[in-house]
């Protein structure tokens, strides 16, 4: 049984490993990106990458425990429908992680007070939430989404925040929580599939890391160069 199960979490990792590997392999435009040197480019970024982490997270961990029925389900309307829900919660903590992370960082380098790398952080998860199409999936809106970053933004204790994982770890919960499988089988996925996200968040850090134009950035924030910035 032990030997069974250890080959079964050998080849989910290794599946994983693969799916990731080949989809930053298959991304030419993401090397070749402009430094970021305002907070709308931040916010675009955040919101870009958050998409992408949350949708091949998901479809990579169901295609890979689903195997050769992964086309045959989405024939299925209730799964359809679980995904669908899914997609948006895994995003949603997918944006909240990576954009505690973006602010930390700009805040950390510029030497920002706690009250204004949080507005920063605010208006980052406000304006992408904002301009979002309500899902039918999510009738009532991103309010409460948009709440919760509230909260979570000013209780941040800023000045602990490094450049490690640290801020990741609400999406990676979101994602093997909200993913249509049977807990049954999560309750032995659970680890892989999380560490397969962090490895995805490593390259998007990475990324970040070296597009990051700090100074810049806070500059024209502090300008108010943004016609909505709320530096609330």
């Amino acid at each position: 049984m032990y030997a069974k199960l250890k080959v079964r979490t050998i080849t989910l990792w290794n599946s994983l490993r693969i799916v990731s590997q080949t989809l930053y392999q298959n991304l030419p435009s993401w090397r070749r990106a402009a430094p970021i040197e305002s907070p709308e480019a931040l916010r675009r970024f955040v919101e870009q990458r958050a998409k992408f982490i949350a949708q091949t997270t998901l479809y990579g961990y169901i295609k890979t425990r689903i195997g050769t029925r992964f086309t045959l389900m989405f024939e299925d309307e209730l799964f359809v429908k679980s995904v669908n829900i899914a997609k948006w919660e895994v995003y949603i903590a997918c944006l909240s992680d990576l954009t505690i992370h973006a602010a930390a960082s700009v805040g950390r380098t510029t030497g920002a007070t706690p009250e204004v790398t949080s507005a920063l952080a605010i208006y980052i998860v406000e304006e992408t939430l904002g301009t979002e199409e309500i899902p039918d999936e999510r009738p009532k809106g991103f309010d409460d989404a948009r709440e919760a970053f509230r909260i979570r933004a000013r209780g941040t204790n800023w000045v602990e925040i490094d450049d490690s994982e640290g801020p990741f770890r609400r999406s990676t919960r979101a994602l093997v929580e909200w993913a249509p499988i049977a807990p049954e089988l999560k309750k032995f996925d659970g680890g892989i599939v999380i560490n397969s996200m962090r490895f995805k968040w490593k390259h998007v850090r990475d990324e970040l890391r070296g597009l990051l134009r700090s100074d810049e950035i806070m500059r024209k924030w502090q300008a108010d160069d943004l016609p909505n910035a709320s530096h609330q």
